[in-house]
């Protein structure tokens, strides 16, 4: 059973939103770099379902609709920002965050273990500034503001969708007139989050303190996060499981069923 959306005040002025899809174990979703809390695909959240995990939907402030604040965020509001969820959730719960909702994940981790029950990560890294430097052509358009939104859009697109998509001419022309929509509708949050992505910390000198059972998933095709960071991530949280997938940046849509499997199998065993 889909809830109704609810929404919280932020003490900067913003507000985010929220909802539940279901009564099973809830999974707070983190959505990456452009995405609302609708970005994760239908077949992903009924797979969840089936095996009792019931997806929190999650809106990052300024992409869902609420306002953005006054401020110019980091990523600790952001992870501040999920922690207020949790907690009205009736925390401790599970988390998942997706690439850049991975730091986000991982930062609320470091910041407030007592709110998360269980951790998955997924297509993430524990050292965002590290990476930008070994591949900054990989990064050039998400993180550069003076690029028109619509091109950003696009990049987003082309590094998540499955290739199966790209067989598909209708279907793209019609993700990428929905993508584009959006992203202009909320440029002003995505500006807000490139900025927060330069200025993201490294974590990788935290991963030690965090005691949280954890699941890392990465897949082995990825054009943007590549498995060695998934393998770091594993190597250097103690409480930890790798699995490495086939498929990129866009593993929920490529396999879903097999994305839900293991995290549902994961958070039974916790």
């Amino acid at each position: 059973m889909t809830h109704s959306w609810h929404t919280l005040p932020r003490p900067d002025g913003a507000a985010v939103r929220w909802r539940s899809e279901g009564n099973g174990d809830p999974l707070l979703l983190i959505p990456g770099f452009g995405g609302d809390g609708t970005c994760w695909g239908g077949l992903f959240g009924r797979a969840l379902l089936r095996r009792g995990v019931a997806p929190v939907l999650y809106d990052q402030r300024g992409l869902g609709g609420e306002l953005p604040g006054d401020g110019d965020p980091a990523m600790e509001e952001y992870a501040s920002d999920a922690a207020a969820v949790l907690e009205a959730l009736g925390a401790p719960c599970s988390v998942l965050g997706w690439s850049m909702g991975a730091t986000v994940a991982l930062l609320l981790a470091v910041k407030r273990p007592e709110l998360v029950r269980a951790l998955v990560l997924c297509c993430g890294t524990a050292d965002h500034p590290a990476l930008v430097r070994r591949f900054p052509e990989r990064f050039r358009v998400l993180l550069d503001e003076e690029a028109p939104v619509e091109t950003v859009s696009d990049e987003v697109l082309r590094l998540t969708v499955p290739p199966s998509w790209e067989k598909n001419p209708a279907m793209m022309r019609s993700l990428r007139r929905s993508s584009r929509s959006f992203f202009s509708r909320r440029e002003r949050g995505i500006r807000a989050q490139q900025r927060a992505l330069r200025r993201a910390p490294s974590l990788a000198a935290s991963l030690g303190a965090v005691r949280i059972p954890s699941l890392v998933i990465a897949g082995e095709r990825d054009r943007l996060i590549p498995p060695g960071e998934g393998e770091a991530l594993a190597l250097g949280l103690p409480r930890s499981r790798l699995e490495i997938l086939p498929g990129g940046h866009g593993l929920i849509y490529e396999n879903p069923e097999n994305v839900a499997k293991l995290v549902s199998d994961f958070l039974g065993g916790v």
